[in-house]
């Protein structure tokens, strides 16, 4: 295993870290002679969104595979999350933090231990590293399994015989979701139409856990700046429980801004 250099680990760990995503999961549900129920376009949506996951905190451990071109890496996230509020993400190698991030709504904070350096960021940092336009909002999402459709969004249906099949397009991005016939997410195929990337996100290994149906087993597959692809498994998973997490910054660490 060709190891992966330490600005790289940071970056793309920072990335999987948050994004933690897909799945090869068997559909269960109404099937009506070999067929989904038809629904309306709003009917879909409607109970897609009864189907996210509520929640106050998060906490989780995640087994990260990461693959990229001429580098691949494994390594354990561990990942608290407090709603609409702060994301917390410890990044170990071998059983050795090699980085400390702290997100909240207004910032990405990261502790590099390798290289010993404090890095202050806006959400430009996802733009400009990944080609990513996302939010607070869309990584909590994306954390915990649950779709996004952007605010004012034209939503479509698509039709299939064997799954639910959402379009959400606003501007230049398309959300293409893919739901089973109880509405879990299996996966969400997100487009920059104008800046020709995309991300595939996909969910699997659904488990109940604490009244919430949550899938222990993603994969993602980056096509934008720097591509690259990881598989995701989740464990420790808790809901509205509390947690710590700090984020002390040593004074002998450069700071890169």
């Amino acid at each position: 295993m060709k190891m992966m250099p330490r600005n790289t680990f940071t970056r793309f760990g920072l990335l999987i870290g948050m994004i933690v995503l897909l799945s090869a999961c068997k559909t269960t549900g109404p099937i009506f002679g070999g067929k989904i129920k038809p629904l309306t376009t709003e009917e879909i949506r409607t109970s897609a969104q009864e189907r996210e996951i509520v929640f106050e905190t998060f906490s989780g451990r995640a087994k990260v595979d990461l693959s990229a071109p001429g580098l691949s890496n494994s390594f354990i996230a561990s990942i608290d999350m407090r709603k609409d509020s702060l994301i917390g993400i410890s990044l170990r190698v071998l059983g050795v933090e090699g980085a400390r991030v702290r997100i909240t709504p207004d910032s990405i904070e990261i502790l590099d231990r390798l290289n010993q350096q404090y890095i202050p960021r806006d959400y430009s940092f996802l733009r400009d590293s990944f080609n990513l336009n996302l939010g607070f909002q869309e990584l909590q999402a994306l954390i915990v399994g649950n779709p996004f459709l952007y605010d004012s969004a034209t939503l479509t249906r698509q039709e299939s015989e064997e799954y639910y099949i959402l379009i959400a397009s606003k501007d230049v991005y398309k959300n293409t979701l893919t739901l089973s016939p109880d509405f879990d997410l299996l996966r969400m195929f997100i487009v920059d139409l104008y800046a020709n990337r995309n991300l595939t996100l996909q969910y699997g290994g659904y488990e109940k856990i604490d009244g919430r149906h949550f899938a222990l087993n993603r994969n993602i597959l980056l096509n934008a700046k720097e591509n690259l692809e990881a598989e995701i498994e989740f464990s420790d998973i808790e809901f509205d429980k509390p947690f710590e997490f700090s984020f002390s910054i040593n004074p002998k660490y450069t700071r890169m801004d």
